[in-house]
C-alpha cells in the first residue's frame, strides 16, 4: 500500500515538474521565427514587379513592369479581437513617376502564424515556429466553392523548404531568409506536347529576417489543345528593391 502511495505521489510530482518545465519555455521571437515578418507602423518595402499575361483569345503574351511600395499603417483589432495592421500599397511605373494609392489590405501576426487578407482572400502565409518540412493548409479560408475562378487556389500545402539562407532578388541581397513553397503543380509542357492538356500552378515566397517578404513568384496558366492551342493565365514576380 505504501509502495502504491509513493508511486502515485511520484507520478504526480513528475507531472507537476513536467508542467512547470513547459510553462517556463520563453516565448522568444528568435526561436519562433517571428522576425521574418516584422509588423510595425511605417515599416516599408519597395518592389519591382514583372508580370507576364498569356491570352488565349488573341494568342498574345504581354509583359508589364511597375513598382509597388507596401507601408505598414495603423493597427486595429479584427473580429476575433486580434491586433492587426493595415498595409497601404502604392504603385508607379518607375522611379521617374510619383507614388499613387493602389489598394489596402491587412496583416495579423500571432504567436502561431501570420495571416494576410488581400483582395478579400485570407491566407496563412507563415506558421511558427519556423521549421523545415513543416506543412500547413495556407489557403483553407478561401471560399473557392463559391467562385470557380478561385479553384486554382484550392488544396495548397505550404511548406518551408529552407531556412537561414542568403538570397539575392537581383536588385538587393539579404543574408538570412526562409523560403515557402505554397504549391508546385504542373502537367505537361505545351512546347513539348502540343496535343496534350497542360497546366501549371506555382507559388514561391521568400522572407528575410527583420525585413519581411522580399520575393514572390506566382504562376497559374492552362493550355487546351482542342481550343486556341495557346496558354491562358499569368506569371507575376515581386523582387524587393529596398526596405526601411
Amino acid at each position: 500500500m505504501k509502495f502504491k502511495r509513493l508511486l502515485i505521489i511520484g507520478s504526480v510530482f513528475f507531472a507537476l515538474l513536467t508542467a512547470c518545465k513547459k510553462e517556463i519555455i520563453p516565448n522568444d521571437n528568435i526561436l519562433l521565427g517571428k522576425e521574418y515578418f516584422p509588423i510595425t507602423k511605417d515599416h516599408t518595402i519597395e518592389y519591382a514587379i514583372d508580370s507576364i499575361i498569356y491570352n488565349d483569345f488573341n494568342k498574345s503574351t504581354d509583359t508589364f513592369r511597375m513598382q509597388f511600395k507596401d507601408v505598414i499603417g495603423e493597427s486595429f483589432y479584427d473580429n476575433e479581437g486580434r491586433e492587426s495592421y493595415v498595409v497601404n500599397r502604392y504603385s508607379r511605373q518607375d522611379d521617374t513617376y510619383l507614388w499613387k494609392d493602389l489598394m489596402t489590405f491587412y496583416a495579423t501576426k500571432t504567436n502561431f502564424r501570420v495571416e494576410v487578407v488581400e483582395n478579400n482572400l485570407r491566407m496563412i502565409k507563415l506558421v511558427f515556429p519556423v521549421k523545415l518540412k513543416t506543412y500547413w493548409a495556407g489557403n483553407i479560408y478561401i471560399p473557392a466553392q463559391i467562385d470557380d475562378k478561385l479553384k486554382w487556389l484550392w488544396n495548397w500545402n505550404y511548406t518551408y523548404t529552407y531556412i537561414n539562407q542568403p538570397f539575392n532578388t537581383g536588385l538587393a541581397s539579404f543574408s538570412n531568409t526562409i523560403e515557402v513553397i505554397g504549391i508546385n503543380d504542373s502537367t505537361n509542357n505545351p512546347e513539348q506536347f502540343p496535343d496534350a492538356i497542360a497546366n501549371k500552378t506555382y507559388s514561391k515566397e521568400v522572407y528575410a529576417k527583420n525585413v519581411g517578404l522580399i520575393y514572390r513568384e506566382l504562376t497559374n496558366w492552362e493550355y487546351q489543345p482542342d481550343g486556341s492551342r495557346y496558354r491562358n493565365g499569368f506569371t507575376t514576380i515581386y523582387r524587393a528593391i529596398r526596405s526601411y
